[in-house]
């Protein structure tokens, strides 16, 4: 009874953990825990990296206008005649808010990195910080930088 117990666990361990590896959750939509009063410029990449939201732990926020908590029609603050002005859209939050990896550390850092997958490019974000945040990360190829010319 005991033994046939442990094949069940070990094979309910095997399966779960197959199917929590499957995929990087590089894409995967997150919300950061902290938003900066007046919500995020457009201008500005933020990085949460602790993000139990996301598998690798990082959610990104590139090009968002506002508050990803306040979406229109979904939030009374973005209903009525004066709407608050942080408030974005469902698709907007999608196309801008999502989890990320470290896809390129400081050199000699030593630090682990992950692979970009299809539709995100390895872009540098912070030039600024510890050798544990400074470095690339997975970017949406449409929000990615142009190439200088």
């Amino acid at each position: 009874m005991c033994r046939k117990w442990l094949e069940l666990v070990g094979f309910a361990a095997v399966v779960l953990l197959g199917a929590a590896c499957s995929g990087t959750g590089v894409g995967d939509p997150c919300v950061p825990e902290q938003v900066p009063a007046g919500g995020f410029l457009a201008t500005e990449t933020y990085l949460e990296t602790s993000s139990v939201q996301c598998a690798t732990r990082v959610c990104l926020v590139r090009e968002l206008d506002g508050d990803p908590n306040k979406i229109v029609g979904e939030s009374e603050a973005c209903e009525g005649a004066d709407p608050d002005p942080t408030c974005v859209t469902a698709s907007e939050v999608a196309e801008s808010v999502y989890c990320s990896c470290r896809c390129g550390a400081p050199a000699g850092s030593g630090l682990p990195t992950c692979g970009c997958p299809g539709g995100f490019t390895c872009e540098e974000v912070l030039e600024t910080g510890g050798d544990g945040l400074r470095g690339s990360y997975c970017v949406r190829e449409e929000l990615a930088t142009p190439p200088e010319s």
